[in-house]
């Protein structure tokens, strides 16, 4: 075999490899896509959570004034009782001082109350207007999960199907081409070949000696950068790989 039909096999078996890396690093991102879906349904739920407990706080001071009200209202009435029992002008003057005070508390306490019911009202109203919004947007972002979940199912398919057909045709090489290859690739993140352009190397960017690059224009024999290793290749080589059978 050719130095020329050897670097044929190798640069189609690294044409596959690039698209392969790609598809995985696609892949690669659909978790971080997912998480980001679940981070926003938790600030929604996490907003929604807070109108609501917003509301029930107002709630329970509104119910606790009204508490307050009763519980004065009920002394009122222990009040007149007294009066009513009163054993002296003075005595029956005191206790009625003593409900005009009560009184007095009761109606600052039930404006305070209106102040809680308005409160109350505009809460709840602000809980349920979040809600409906919030809800739409949980089904947004359900119909958007579904849809990366199909994307990352679909590549992952993709991949696979890249990886048996890049499998496949790796198996047609010859052993030590492919085993010089693949203990490249294994030491150089994957890639074992690099596209010079300017004679400059595409994956390590050191210039070539020009000895070495008219040994790659010759191809005389398969060129390894001297920096970082890699099988050294022309971009118009790529342009036109053919297969030899």
């Amino acid at each position: 075999m050719t130095t020329a039909e050897q670097l044929q096999w190798l640069i189609q078996l690294y044409q596959w490899d690039c698209q392969l890396a790609e598809q995985v690093q696609r892949l690669e991102a659909y978790p971080l896509r997912l998480q980001a879906l679940q981070a926003l349904r938790q600030q929604i739920q996490q907003k929604l959570e807070e109108a609501h407990q917003a509301w029930r706080t107002t709630r329970q001071k509104r119910e606790e004034k009204e508490l307050q009200v009763a519980k004065l209202e009920q002394q009122i009435e222990h009040l007149q009782s007294a009066a009513r029992q009163a054993k002296s002008n003075r005595e029956y003057t005191e206790t009625l001082l003593k409900i005009e005070d009560v009184r007095h508390r009761i109606r600052q306490m039930e404006d305070e109350l209106l102040e809680w019911m308005e409160r109350e009202d505009k809460a709840f109203q602000a809980w349920k207007a979040l809600e409906a919004e919030a809800q739409a947007q949980l089904r947004d972002l359900d119909r958007q999960v579904a849809q990366v979940q199909q994307e990352q199912r679909d590549l992952e398919a993709q991949v696979q199907r890249l990886r048996a057909e890049r499998d496949a045709f790796a198996q047609r090489l010859p052993r030590t081409l492919l085993q010089m290859y693949e203990r490249i690739a294994q030491n150089r993140g994957g890639m074992a070949l690099a596209e010079v352009r300017d004679q400059v190397c595409g994956a390590c960017h050191v210039q070539l000696r020009p000895r070495l690059y008219q040994s790659l224009l010759m191809m005389e024999d398969l060129v390894v950068c001297e920096n970082c290793q890699r099988i050294l290749f022309l971009p118009e080589w790529a342009q036109s790989v053919t297969v030899t059978e």
